[in-house]
């Protein structure tokens, strides 16, 4: 579900007076008799373009905006583009968001072709928007800025000012009302400039939302006064700012009544009641049921203020042929509680129960444990005063058992107490003499058994350990998987404990062939957890032929997936991660699309090292990190060799020395190695390598999993 801000966009954009959805109907039917069965399937398809476009209904621009692409020639990329767009518009509108996202990048590809920066921009709006409802807010904010970016390139003030105040809506659904003030203001700003003074209104009125919902009445109150304001100020016949206008009459009107409820101050209900009477009957007589709501809720909560509490009741009980199930689920909390306070208030405990209950049986999903002893402490409440005379000869009654039961309990207690003393005083004496009788037996018995608990537990832990390597090399990428994708390869693998923190995985996404090679925290168990957690992530996160063209986006979306996963039950934060090199190979344009967190990968090419430097910072966890991982490519060349390669290899200790601690083998000389024999053939390149290690350790312990895999262009 939306929250309120959304809900008022929601409200502002699709509702029409009953005069303006007949003339919509009227042009959507003299378009319609413009098909005859000699129309081209491409004058239809504009036809149906054009009815999507005006239809203020979600289904029937869907639909026909849909029709219209069906019957689209294949290079009409303009109005594919905008048919995708207006369906992934329609979704986003029907908290549809992961649907959405599809049909926006969708329409971003065709509009990439026809180079429309414009819609372009909108595209990354409606990816932005649809990314924060998938609560992925780090990819949400990535998008805006980047239509921003267009926007102040194309010195488009009105969309600038547009594009801050999605931001703003971004911020403001997420809870950072600071944050989403400061770009509120910045559409002021620019619209102030651009004397769009309708624009600058509708900015004043989310200001004094948020406000509103940071308990900020005061400066709430001013913002929403500047609102209406601007809005009596200059005459419209817009019937989108007509509505906001209204909008943010009742909007004003709600912060007047809380501020009244909060000093009990009778001049704020005085405004209260002055808006409500410049609404009137505006939302009423156009349908809009979800404001009238509102405004009804804010006249029930005037009288109530009042103790005029027949009065709140008779607006409290107009609101019910307004309430569909999905508002009745939206104001629930509000509506049934507003009614209780009434019915209580008017000595009717019966009805007062049964509204509490109806609010509570609404609010189900989200009722933690202190809502449920508040709601069980109403209850008993109601129940007390309805059967309050039968209540307390019963606890009369109660009290005289208590005590006289309190008082038996104590004097047995007592005696039990003594009794248990002096007999336990006996059966200590006899333990001390038989504890020292059986003392050695009973040492060498423990001694026994423990050796064998010992025995044991390594055989099955180490049967578990077993157990969890087929369980990896399951998940992890086999020498057939990286075959069938890349033919000519080579993959050195070489845990150093039974399981691995190292894991390679390839996928094939549309045109392109995908390797990643990783390296997780720590080795062994621990890092074989991780492993499995990073493989599990990217199956989803590298699916298609988008995911795999922005492997840097990849790595957003593991690193959010990883913060938010490793996090303890007592919130404690585990800064574990993982580094990782992810390469997209375009076999058919030669192309490789690659980005990398705290690795570096190389291409040799006729012997000179191409370095494909990433980013300086983990998938995790980290104090420096960047808002987003960097996406590079790279032309490729028949017969070029591209290496990627884990830390442990590099960081293996060795040498010829007497030096029991060794000193490591560096980047510089596997580098240079590779470098040396890239030229051989596959299979022969990775055992020399194999063995070029096995000399370096000269009998020193691996330290660390070892990973390189080599793929020839």
């Amino acid at each position: 579900m939306k929250s309120r801000v959304a809900i008022l966009l929601l409200v502002l954009s699709f509702s029409q007076s009953m005069a303006q959805e007949d003339a919509i109907q009227l042009k959507m039917d003299s378009l319609l008799a413009l098909i005859t069965p000699n129309t081209s399937d491409t004058a239809k398809a504009n036809i149906y373009h054009k009815i999507g476009m005006i239809s203020d209904n979600i289904d029937t621009t869907i639909k026909y905006a849909s029709l219209s692409n069906a019957l689209c020639y294949e290079k009409n990329y303009y109005l594919i583009a905008d048919n995708y767009y207006n369906i992934g518009s329609g979704y986003y509108l029907q908290d549809r968001s992961r649907e959405a996202l599809d049909y926006f990048f969708r329409s971003l590809d065709f509009f990439y072709k026809v180079e429309s920066k414009t819609m372009i921009a909108y595209n990354y709006i409606g990816i932005g928007r649809s990314y924060v409802d998938l609560n992925l807010q780090d990819s949400s904010f990535f998008y805006l800025v980047k239509a921003l970016d267009i926007f102040i390139e194309l010195k488009d003030s009105s969309n600038i000012a547009y594009t801050y105040q999605s931001i703003g809506i971004v911020n403001q659904n997420v809870g950072l009302y600071s944050t989403a003030a400061e770009y509120f203001l910045k559409a002021i700003e620019i619209d102030s400039l651009s004397h769009n003074y309708l624009d600058m209104a509708y900015d004043y009125q989310f200001l004094g939302c948020i406000n509103q919902q940071s308990d900020n009445l005061d400066l709430a109150i001013k913002h929403l006064t500047k609102s209406v304001f601007i809005f009596d100020t200059i005459p419209t016949s817009d019937q989108y700012y007509v509505s906001a206008r209204y909008a943010s009459y009742s909007n004003l009107a709600d912060t007047y009544m809380a501020m009244a409820s909060k000093t009990n101050e009778r001049p704020y209900a005085d405004c209260c009641l002055a808006c409500l009477n410049k609404i009137g009957n505006y939302f009423l007589d156009n349908a809009n049921y979800s404001n009238q709501l509102s405004v009804l809720l804010c006249y029930a909560r005037y009288y109530l203020f009042l103790g005029q509490n027949r009065e709140a009741l008779t607006y409290l009980l107009d609101c019910e042929q307004y309430l569909t199930e999905d508002m009745r689920q939206l104001i629930a909390s509000d509506y049934y509680s507003l009614l209780s306070n009434v019915y209580r208030n008017l000595g009717d405990y019966k009805n007062a129960l049964e509204a509490s209950d109806k609010m509570h049986e609404y609010k189900a999903s989200a009722i933690n444990d202190s809502t449920m002893n508040a709601v069980a402490k109403f209850r008993a409440e109601q129940e007390i005063k309805i059967h309050r005379s039968e209540a307390e000869a019963k606890q009369t009654r109660m009290r005289i058992i208590i005590i006289a039961l309190f008082v038996g309990l104590v004097l047995a207690s007592l005696l039990v107490f003594y009794i248990i003393k002096a007999l336990n005083i006996k059966r200590k004496a006899n333990e001390d003499l038989t504890y020292k009788n059986q003392m050695l037996d009973q040492q060498k018995s423990e001694i026994e058994a423990q050796r064998d608990e010992i025995e044991e537990g390594n055989r099955k832990l180490y049967s578990s350990i077993n157990y969890a390597q087929k369980i990896q090399s399951a998940a992890i990428a086999q020498q057939a998987d990286v075959d069938a994708l890349f033919p000519n390869n080579f993959v050195y693998y070489k845990p150093r404990d039974i399981v691995s923190g190292d894991f390679i995985y390839v996928a094939s996404c549309g045109r392109y062939n995908v390797m990643i090679t990783a390296d997780c925290t720590g080795h062994g168990i621990p890092g074989a957890f991780l492993s499995m957690l990073g493989i599990s992530a990217l199956k989803e996160f590298c699916v298609t032929e988008q995911d795999a063209a922005n492997p840097g986006t990849i790595l957003d979306r593991l690193r959010a997936f990883i913060k938010s996963t490793l996090v303890s039950d007592q919130n404690r934060i585990i800064d574990d991660g993982m580094d990782m090199t992810i390469c997209s190979f375009d076999f058919d344009n030669l192309e490789l699309r690659y980005a990398a967190a705290n690795q570096n990968a190389i291409v040799v090419r006729r012997g000179d090292v191409i370095r494909l430097k990433g980013d300086r910072m983990p998938v995790g966890r980290y104090i420096l990190e960047k808002e987003h991982f960097t996406t590079d490519s790279l032309s490729l060349e028949y017969g070029d060799m591209v290496y990627t390669f884990s830390d442990g290899i590099q960081d293996q200790p060795g040498g010829f020395d007497d030096n029991p601690l060794g000193k490591k083998f560096l980047v510089k000389n596997l580098v240079d190695f590779l470098a040396e024999n890239y030229s051989k053939p596959l299979s022969e390149q990775r055992t020399l390598i194999d063995r070029r290690i096995t000399e370096w350790r000269n009998g020193r312990p691996q330290v660390d999993d070892m990973t390189l895999i080599g793929v020839r262009v």
